[in-house]
């Protein structure tokens, strides 16, 4: 604006600036009296502007839904947890494989694991404390390991113990500084973290210890520009879960009220022109009686009671409403966000999607960026041996149970018993129909021919012929005189 006025020589640049300030100034006081435009929908609806994890923690320590929403990856992609070994021989059992047993025995790694993938969605990420027997302080690198790199050095050929597996949530850690030498292949990572051990029940004291990061497997999901935070699981559905606790909030006050409808008490006109006072305290003295007592009358003279009518509404379509907007923002089935009994009777082909996305997020992500580098880690503190190499074998999620087989069984004898019956074979020869209808391979096809070649169907026992004119034992002969 200074630079469009034109400056006469004999005023200074100051008294521009104020004509400039006052021009702005009076144009967006005009804007926001007449420009309704730029309304602040986040505002007017209450959302919160900016979200901390004590906003997520929160969430999810009160909403059932924000649990479930964080908690279901997770616990749909662990419900069959992973086989690992380092050789597909199931006779021959490999040190590494008897290790690693032992350690699932006894400290339940894939529950741990587990919980630290719960955990790490509903801030930015979590932290998998690994304990070891080296005898050093936290803060201080593990044993065997590089502080820089994270290779192992001299120290590796001592095979130690793990102690203990801690998971936390980003709520109760704190990144306190990051590595800033740009020539380490650890640029931009932790260094050491700052977490809040809670102390036992019934005592109020908190713990704040640092931890070096070797001793640590940082988990962070939903990465995307950053490799140490993830992107929380409920920021993209906070404001959907924001209205779910209005509507269940506001039902929940609207059904607190309307179970007791109201009563208005009105003097009658002959009455009201003779009355100075009305006694109101008898009259709540009465409407407590009955309310929170068993008196089911209301003793009042010259007045009429008239029952007000309750405004209920059903809140279920709008909650119904927000949970299909949740779902479609996570991309998630909404029956299989609701639970298992509504995801019974979701279609076959929600199942098989539903399916295929968790099968990718437990090759893409979990194995990856969770499992190899926890095992790695145990493998470079010389908790576990170290294999040639290890695999990592996720259930097929697809395979047909054996309902399902016994299902799709019936379906086929069903068509096969049709496909004879009504002469088809007229228009489809068998082995077509087989391999074109029923999707079967050559080699079954021929294996079905070779069985029915080789099949003699039993014949019925035929009773022998006796000799001519002599009667059958049951045939009864005519009396001769």
């Amino acid at each position: 604006m200074i630079d469009e006025v034109k400056k006469p020589p004999d005023l200074p640049a100051d008294f521009w600036r104020v004509v400039a300030n006052v021009t702005t100034m009076r144009r967006e006081v005009l804007t926001s009296l007449f420009d309704r435009t730029g309304k602040d929908i986040d505002k007017e609806c209450g959302y919160p502007t900016t979200l901390t994890i004590t906003d997520y923690k929160n969430l999810y320590d009160r909403l059932g839904l924000a649990a479930r929403i964080v908690e279901l990856w997770p616990d749909e992609c662990w419900a069959l947890p992973p086989a690992m070994y380092e050789t597909e021989d199931q006779d021959q059992e490999t040190e590494f494989e008897k290790q690693w047993q032992i350690l699932q025995d006894t400290f339940c790694v894939w529950n741990y694991l587990h919980r630290i993938d719960v955990l790490s969605g509903i801030g930015q990420f979590g932290i998998l404390l690994v304990g070891i027997d080296d005898g050093k302080e936290l803060q201080e690198p593990a044993a065997g390991l590089d502080p820089v790199t994270g290779i192992v050095s001299g120290d590796g050929s001592v095979a130690r113990k793990l102690l203990y597996l801690r998971a936390f949530d980003e709520s109760v850690v704190t990144i306190s500084d990051y590595e800033q030498d740009v020539r380490s292949p650890r640029f931009g990572y932790p260094k050491t973290y700052r977490v809040n051990f809670t102390a036992e029940p019934g005592q109020a004291t908190v713990e704040e210890r640092p931890i070096h990061w070797s001793r640590v497997i940082h988990v962070a999901d939903n990465r995307s520009t950053s490799e140490v935070f993830g992107v929380p699981r409920l920021r993209n559905v906070y404001n959907h879960l924001y209205d779910v606790k209005k509507v269940s909030g506001g039902s929940g006050e609207m059904f607190w009220k309307g179970g007791f409808p109201g009563y208005s008490f009105e003097l009658n006109p002959e009455v009201a022109s003779k009355v100075e006072a009305v006694n109101w305290e008898s009259i709540k003295e009465q409407v407590t009686l009955y309310q929170q007592g068993l008196q089911r009358w209301f003793g009042v003279t010259g007045m009429v009671v008239k029952s007000l009518a309750p405004q209920v509404a059903d809140p279920a379509g709008h909650v119904e409403m927000f949970v299909k907007l949740i779902a479609l923002a996570k991309g998630v089935p909404w029956r299989m966000l609701l639970g298992s009994e509504e995801a019974r009777i979701a279609s076959v082909e929600d199942k098989h999607t539903w399916n295929t996305r968790l099968a990718y997020r437990q090759n893409g992500y979990l194995t990856p960026w969770l499992i190899r580098p926890f095992v790695d880690r145990l493998i470079a503190l010389r908790i576990l041996p170290r294999p040639t190499q290890y695999v990592v074998e996720w259930p097929d999620l697809n395979t047909p149970t054996e309902a399902d087989q016994a299902k799709v069984a019936g379906i086929q004898t069903e068509a096969l018993a049709k496909y004879v019956a009504g002469n088809v074979d007229q228009l489809i020869p068998p082995k077509e129909y087989l391999t074109l209808i029923q999707k079967l391979s050559g080699e079954e096809v021929e294996a079905i021919e070779d069985a029915m070649n080789a099949w003699e169907p039993e014949q019925p026992e035929q009773p022998e012929e006796l000799p001519a004119g002599e009667p059958e034992e049951d045939e009864v002969l005519p009396e001769t005189e």
